[in-house]
């Protein structure tokens, strides 16, 4: 009887599988999810980013964690400025001076205003802002995208993106000028640090995958991944 019993769970939870229902379980599930999972850093297709999201207000305990609850994926954003000056810059051929960005940073410089303006507190903090990022992409187009840590830089300074409920990839508050970069080199592989996920999206892989839930999330990444 105890194995007629194991034999009946075992095809009951291939149906389960195979007819994609939720599986049970997924609060302990959750509970045993590390807590330190960590950042990886995978290469991602840029032309898959979905949308923007505003990050920079987020609590330390949501920057700290990986699964995410939450509408976080339902506000999007827009960054037409830094679009437009990539495009400006590096597809047109335009001096950097004659940016919208330029031009904005040094209104802001200007009006005291203390809007954010990338650490510059004059003029020549700007130009040599944008000198940094000339130098960056001419890096990227003649050596190729490499990462921080291959670089020798800050490992956290990497384009941030996270997984919103959908799988659907979107990036954060840091990396938007270089994933710009990537998109008008026609880059399909870029390094990116996936900062977290959805909740709802792990517990797709979870009903996909089975536990313990580490390993779910980890195939579901191997998936949207492109490395």
């Amino acid at each position: 009887m105890p194995n007629a019993r194991r034999t009946v769970g075992r095809v009951l939870r291939r149906g389960v599988r195979a007819a994609g229902l939720p599986r049970r379980g997924f609060a302990e599930a959750r509970a045993a999810f590390p807590e330190r999972f960590g950042k990886p850093v995978r290469c991602f297709d840029p032309r898959e980013v979905g949308y923007l999201i505003d990050t920079k207000h987020w609590p330390r305990s949501q920057h700290r964690a990986f699964l995410l609850d939450g509408d976080w994926d339902q506000v999007r954003v827009e960054r037409p400025i830094i679009t437009r000056t990539i495009e400006q810059i590096f597809a047109e051929g335009r001096p950097s001076t004659e940016s919208d960005q330029f031009a904005h940073m040094v209104a802001v410089l200007e009006s005291g205003s203390g809007e954010w303006n990338y650490r510059c507190e004059s003029l020549e903090d700007i130009h040599a802002y944008f000198a940094t990022l000339e130098a960056a992409f001419a890096s990227i187009r003649d050596e190729g995208y490499r990462t921080q840590a291959e670089l020798g830089g800050d490992r956290w300074d990497e384009i941030q993106v996270y997984l919103d409920r959908r799988g659907t990839l979107v990036i954060g508050n840091e990396g938007n000028h270089r994933y710009e970069m990537a998109r008008v080199l026609g880059l399909t592989a870029v390094p990116m640090q996936l900062r977290g996920v959805h909740t709802a999206w792990a517990r797709a892989c979870y009903d996909r995958f089975g536990g313990p839930l580490e390993r779910a999330v980890r195939r579901g990444i191997d998936e949207r991944a492109v490395d």
